[in-house]
């Protein structure tokens, strides 16, 4: 009686003409094998917007921002202040104005920023992400303008193109406020895979933002950068009041959270909201498998009743339906975590294929235009355990059912 539960489990799972498995079997295995797959691909798809938010668009904006009465020639010594801290790891002074770019007849609203590229590094990584010349034309001698690709695209112009750049007057006239015009040269082209900043956002060097807007060496504000993202907020509030203790100016703060927080945790409730919504799928492909047990041991009552009369425990009745259920539940697993591997790590090329068959785009208004992919083996091995887990919780119930069966009364009727 040592193996004998094993055995018939494994009789169990294999049909009847002696195939692989039985028919209720393999409909409960892809059943489970379903659910699997489709949390695996979801989470690791979420995952992957997840991860693109903060690497991309995160990474591209400050962590934080410093606003106020600062001069440009105070910063070296600010700067000295700022790194005191030493979660600072990045500062650099802006100036920050809407306007437009015109290019022929197109016309195209944008944010300016007038930056320092050596400082700038330090803050964003919109200089490794350059596809056409060099975030560090900006330094170099002329009016140099650096622009995302999508923006590019929109107005037509390539490196080496002249574009006019519009900005508001802040000197009041006669008629009102009338835009101030350069021409500018574009030297360089960025994408970074994030539309909202591919197609909003154009650079120019700090000195040519300031003569263009008449500042008076005054900066909009110092970009900042930390170890820890999210502790941005506390830790730019204690900055702020030391540079208030230096220059006794007024000064406030801006963060990531006020421009993309609620992106970002739009992204992350809408993570654990599919995640829930697909385990409850697991949920019910590991109650199919308690029905397929409970069918099962309709269809072998009198196979169970007989063992019994040969004096099988009700132990041994229980493992045979335990070990059934968890192999079942095995197999799922199993086909499913290896289907949806093998899945998301192609699901961008498809989608992408898919796309380019119908000549549709699914992410057209979002901040990336495309699937990204973070397949993490934690998330993996916690969603194999978790249906393990409910496919052994599921087959208890028709385990003591087969149990509990009185060998007599089934055997009278047979």
């Amino acid at each position: 009686m040592k193996n004998i539960s094993v055995f018939l489990a494994l009789k169990y799972f294999r049909s009847r003409d002696k195939s692989f498995i039985s028919f209720h079997s393999g409909m409960a295995i892809f059943g489970i094998a379903i659910g699997v797959l489709i949390l695996i691909l979801v989470t690791s798809v979420m995952n992957g917007f997840q991860r693109e938010l903060k690497e991309r668009v995160l990474e591209t904006i400050p962590h934080a921002s410093i606003l106020g009465d600062i001069q440009l020639n105070e910063f070296s010594s600010l700067e000295k202040t700022l790194y005191e801290n030493p979660q600072v790891i990045g500062a650099a002074p802006y100036i920050e104005t809407q306007g437009l770019l015109s290019s022929g007849s197109y016309l195209k609203g944008v944010y300016f920023l007038g930056v320092v590229p050596e400082y700038e590094n330090t803050v964003s990584i919109l200089s490794e992400n350059m596809l056409v010349g060099s975030f560090l034309s900006l330094d170099e001698e002329g009016y140099n303008l650096v622009i995302g690709e999508i923006l590019a695209f929109q107005l037509g112009l390539n490196v080496g193109d002249y574009v006019n750049v519009l900005v508001p007057d802040t000197g009041l006239g006669i008629a009102g406020i009338f835009p101030r015009t350069k021409r500018f040269k574009v030297s360089g082209v960025f994408s970074i895979g994030a539309p909202e900043v591919d197609q909003n956002f154009a650079y120019m060097s700090i000195e040519n933002a300031s003569k263009l807007l008449r500042t008076n060496n005054s900066v909009t504000g110092i970009r900042l950068k930390y170890k820890d993202l999210f502790s941005s907020s506390y830790q730019v509030r204690e900055d702020a009041s030391r540079l208030r203790s230096y220059n006794n100016k007024s000064l406030s703060t801006s963060t990531w959270q006020q421009n993309y927080g609620t992106l970002y945790q739009a992204v992350e409730n809408e993570r654990f909201l599919v995640a829930f919504m697909l385990f409850m799928l697991v949920v019910l492909s590991a109650y199919n498998l308690m029905s397929m047990l409970v069918m099962t041991v309709n269809e072998k009552k009198s196979q169970i009743a007989i063992l019994m009369t040969m004096g099988a425990t009700e132990r041994i009745i229980r493992n045979i339906f335990l070990v059934f259920g968890g192999l079942v539940g095995l197999v799922g697993i199993v086909i499913g975590s290896i289907a949806g591997s093998v899945i998301s790590y192609n699901f961008s090329s498809i989608m992408t294929y898919i796309e380019n068959l119908f000549n549709v785009q699914f992410l057209q208004v979002y901040f990336i235009n495309y699937f990204p992919v973070d397949i993490r083996l934690d998330w993996i091995s916690t969603i194999c355990l978790i249906t393990f887990i409910l496919c052994l919780i599921f087959t208890i119930y028709p385990s003591r059912l087969a149990s509990k069966l009185n060998p007599v009364e089934v055997l009278k009727y047979e």
